[in-house]
């Protein structure tokens, strides 16, 4: 028989299984919003990590871009069959040596020789320091009483160190981001002569010290130009989180370190309104104080293709494809070097298309943002068509940032502020040097003989 059951004894049980359910359901909840702020913390991290900034050195193989274009698909090397020379025959032979064989490889005495062939051959030699003597008169002005030394282009106004040892110092440092340590341990295998970490610190120090008032006109001259291309990057400065801005010309390179992100730093240095054109990426801090923009095809399409090998089913890879499509057919026309009434019909034709791709009811959530980002700039992506010193891309300013991203990379940053701007005032003139198709080492040797050649007091 069953016992029969209370209907008092049901609710209870009713409410008791409500009341575990509930339980489960709560721990479930908190489980649930536990999992998700977890996965929101890593998409975040994630997309700090891997995004459409990401260096391609550091992007996973499927979000690599492998259909590359015309430039750099050729085979290295010259074609099979020619002569495989690189150089032309050099105009000045330092030594001629005749190269000639006694016996045969094998041991046998008689040979007869068949042709002579040549080859030219690149050597350095012995290299050495030279320790110059100075012998500095020192005069009494008997007019206005100044007490003064003679100078000489080839001593330095402090320190132990010439020109040309200074450039070269500088060189290692900036060229190949070169710690004290190595700097040091490279002279002494290269020299045999020791010199201290403190000793190349202060040689650095020196030459950024003679670069100053350089560094200063450079500053007040950079406003005056009619386009500017503008970038910055993470520089550590003594464990804290600075900026390195690099502003660049037509023919000058302006790099500043600044704990600051913000607007003021480049204001600073080109002043509250600019009457010419800026070029940059969709940074915030760009808006609002030139007369013009361009924004960075480059970064544009960065974005667009992250986006496309993230979701290639969706419509932002139709929105990618268009874009590069544009892109190109614009980069083609400003290659032909066309006449102003050309690119005043072009242009608007550009336009035209810019704007039906942006009008365009695109569905995904990532292509919706693309088209929002041509909207938030419009009038700013096709300035070149029109201007022809302005670029559609802001590579230039890239480059720039990547020569320096080693010393980032293996010294990490800087330690002091002393050392950021000294760094700052010796790669800007490197740079512009090498913007100009100079040697920074040479250009900077001349500068260094004529700040000594000028006398002191």
């Amino acid at each position: 028989m069953h016992r029969k059951i209370s209907i008092f004894e049901e609710v209870k049980r009713l409410k008791q299984d409500v009341e575990y359910h509930k339980r489960k359901a709560e721990e479930w909840k908190n489980k649930y919003f536990e999992l998700k702020k977890e996965f929101d913390e890593v998409k975040k991290l994630l997309n700090q990590l891997l995004n459409a900034n990401t260096p391609s050195s550091k992007l996973p193989f499927s979000f690599k871009n492998i259909n590359r274009g015309s430039k750099g698909t050729n085979p290295r090397g010259k074609p099979e069959g020619s002569n495989g020379a690189t150089r032309e025959e050099p105009d000045k032979i330092d030594k001629k040596i005749e190269v000639k064989a006694d016996k045969c490889p094998n041991g046998h005495g008689k040979i007869k020789q068949t042709d002579w062939h040549v080859r030219f051959v690149y050597e350095i030699g012995e290299i050495k320091l030279k320790v110059k003597k100075f012998t500095v008169a020192e005069y009494d002005c008997t007019k206005c009483g100044i007490h003064f030394e003679a100078a000489h282009p080839e001593l330095p106004k402090t320190g132990i160190f010439g020109p040309n040892l200074q450039s070269l110092i500088t060189e290692i440092r900036h060229n190949f981001a070169g710690s004290y340590v190595k700097v040091s341990d490279f002279l002494y295998n290269l020299t045999g002569e020791s010199f201290s970490q403190q000793g190349i610190k202060d040689c650095l120090h020196r030459v950024a010290e003679d670069l100053q008032p350089s560094y200063r006109h450079m500053e007040q001259e950079i406003s005056k130009a009619d386009v500017i291309n503008s970038d910055e990057t993470s520089w550590p400065v003594d464990g804290k989180d600075y900026w390195l801005w690099l502003l660049c010309t037509l023919n000058m390179v302006f790099i500043l370190i600044n704990e600051s992100r913000a607007r003021k730093v480049i204001t600073n240095v080109i002043g509250d309104y600019f009457p010419g054109v800026i070029g940059s990426d969709c940074l915030k801090v760009y808006n609002n104080f030139a007369a013009a923009y361009q924004r960075c095809w480059s970064h544009l399409l960065r974005k667009t293709h992250f986006e496309k090998e993230k979701s290639p089913k969706k419509d932002i890879a139709v929105l990618h494809g268009q874009l590069t499509s544009l892109y190109d057919a614009v980069n083609n026309f400003l290659s032909s070097n066309p006449s102003f009434e050309q690119r005043v019909w072009n242009e608007i034709m550009y336009q035209q298309k810019l704007q039906r791709i942006t009008n365009y009811r695109w569905k995904s959530e990532s292509a919706k943002n693309v088209t929002n980002m041509l909207k938030a700039y419009q009038g700013q992506w096709l300035v070149p068509v029109i201007m022809p010193e302005v670029e559609l891309t802001n590579n230039k300013t890239e480059r720039g940032i990547r020569k320096v991203i080693p010393t980032r990379k293996l010294l990490g940053g800087h330690r002091t502020n002393h050392g950021a701007y000294d760094f700052a005032v010796i790669e800007s003139h490197r740079q512009t040097w090498k913007l100009g198709n100079e040697s920074p080492y040479n250009k900077l040797v001349e500068y260094l003989k004529n700040c000594n050649a000028k006398v002191a007091f």
